[in-house]
């Protein structure tokens, strides 16, 4: 397995939150304050960024794991 200096990982350590659960969403990676995207969940437009980087909602993103 091949080691990224200096980035952090795609992914948190940990499982997904169980089913009513939230997503922490505190790290000021998941906001792009240029451009807007439309949210790959519900279509608006949001300046939120997954841990992957695809636009979206906290809400929608809780929504979909419920």
């Amino acid at each position: 397995m091949t080691r990224r200096r200096g980035k952090t990982p795609l992914l948190e350590p940990g499982c997904i939150p169980a089913p009513g659960g939230l997503l922490d969403w505190r790290d000021a990676g998941h906001i792009d304050r240029w451009p807007d995207l439309p949210c790959v969940l519900c279509g608006s437009s949001t300046p939120m960024r997954s841990h992957h980087g695809e636009p979206l909602h906290k809400a929608c993103a809780d929504s979909w794991i419920t």
